[in-house]
């Protein structure tokens, strides 16, 4: 018996209340069925210790689980189960007891240990016992046709194929229970990723605040006493520019921590707003591809992968140009980001989440909570492509264009020395250039 059943009081307790039934269908069945002409004086004495042993199991059960005798009464009881079994067939008839269809449960209930080595192990043993009491037991039952050897094989092949499917449910359960371990470790692991990344957003957005915005007011402020004071020109531009910039970096912030774009305007320009600000400093062309027709649903949870995965191509790609497309395929919903980068080398994905960068790690938790599917093409210095499928159900959320519009496709070239100002406020049109195409 598995260690989980051992600890586990309801199971315990319905297997012996199992236990118990058994023999009394076993009773019953012997005064239903006139087959007894093989049987033994001394099958009622065994069927007797079978119930009280069944009795002994149920009050264990019940009075005294998680003790020692518990323990080991668990640990003896299959071997206990199989001998009585036997020696109840034995004395009933042997080949010809009905007794002989109770074998079957040996390998079935072996089969809910989930241990396919133990399932077998305990089929070849259903077997084995089987075949050695009708040796021992013999005899031949007046007006059957079988013999006791034709009776024995017949049951030994049954035997044995419902070994090789309790072997079979055995491994198809551990699979499933090993599946549902992988699941709730995978839960655990976002709930701590979501308290993490909250925490860690928090701290730096409170840095962001404290070391910019609320710097340029104090400074702005300093000038705006010095203008008062002595009327300085200086002082007034110097306020402007402190203001300006404090307007550009909170609506950036802002922006970080929810895009109202995309639920006034859509993902596609929500997704666009990303590109640009990723187009500030270098060369890179960035394009962005959604199909509007597309009916997405998980929104919100495209525009965060779109987010994270455009960042980190933009941050260590390397790239010359990036790609993002966002398209209906049937009942699924492709979001592909592909650069002409340097690639990711062998190993260091897995080293990066071994220093605490969890981006793509983060990334395949979400998609396979939404029962999609995370692909990773790269090699090292021939680009990256990420693909993510994620079902297309219909969604409850604002479509993202009218039907029958334009899907939109934006390019954005990045230029050396663009200030921060400029790519964090009012997004102006100059960073780039946006081109309308039809799907086609």
């Amino acid at each position: 018996m598995s260690d989980r059943l051992l600890e586990d009081r309801s199971a315990a307790v319905a297997l012996a209340i199992l236990r118990a039934t058994l023999v009394e269908v076993i009773f019953i069945s012997e005064q239903l069925v006139d087959a007894r002409q093989l049987a033994s004086a001394h099958f009622f004495v065994v069927l007797g210790l079978a119930g009280l042993y069944a009795l002994i199991g149920i009050v264990v059960a019940v009075c005294a689980p998680g003790t020692r005798v518990a323990r080991v009464l668990g640990r003896v009881a299959p071997g206990c189960d199989v001998l009585l079994l036997v020696a109840l067939t034995y004395t009933a008839g042997g080949a010809f007891s009905d007794l002989r269809k109770a074998f079957f449960v040996i390998p079935l209930a072996a089969a809910f240990s989930e241990r396919p080595r133990s399932t077998a192990l305990w089929s070849i043993l259903a077997v084995a016992t089987y075949s050695l009491q009708a040796a021992v037991a013999g005899g031949h039952v007046a007006g059957s046709p079988n013999s006791w050897q034709r009776v024995t094989l017949n049951q030994d092949l049954y035997l044995a194929w419902t070994g090789a499917a309790a072997t079979m449910l055995a491994t198809a359960l551990r699979k499933r229970s090993a599946h549902m371990q992988d699941l709730a470790q995978s839960r655990q692991r976002l709930v701590t990723q979501a308290i993490e990344s909250v925490e860690r957003e928090r701290t730096r957005l409170a840095g962001a605040l404290h070391d910019s915005p609320v710097q340029n007011l104090i400074a702005a402020r300093h000038d705006l006493r010095r203008a008062q004071r002595a009327g300085d020109p200086e002082s007034f531009v110097r306020l402007h520019e402190a203001i300006d910039l404090t307007i550009s970096e909170l609506r950036e912030e802002i922006f970080n921590l929810h895009p109202h774009v995309l639920d006034h305007v859509g993902l596609s320009a929500a997704l666009e707003q990303v590109a640009r600000r990723h187009a500030g400093d270098g060369h890179v062309r960035i394009t962005v591809e959604v199909d509007p027709e597309s009916g997405l649903a998980h929104r919100q949870m495209l525009f965060a992968l779109g987010r994270e995965l455009l960042g980190n191509a933009a941050k260590h790609a390397s790239a010359s140009e990036i790609r993002l497309t966002l398209v209906r395929e049937s009942d699924r919903v492709a979001l592909v980001v592909a650069d002409d980068g340097c690639g990711i080398a062998k190993g260091r994905m897995r080293q990066a989440l071994l220093d605490g960068h969890v981006g793509l790690a983060a990334v395949k938790e979400r998609v396979a909570a939404l029962g999609g599917t995370l692909d990773i093409a790269t090699a090292q210095g021939a680009g990256t492509t990420v693909r993510i499928t994620l079902p297309a159900q219909a969604d409850a959320e604002p479509s993202e264009a009218p039907a029958g519009l334009e899907a939109s496709r934006v390019e954005l070239t990045r230029k050396r020395g663009h200030r921060r100002s400029a790519a964090a406020g009012g997004l102006p049109r100059r960073m780039g250039r946006l081109r309308r195409s039809p799907i086609g």
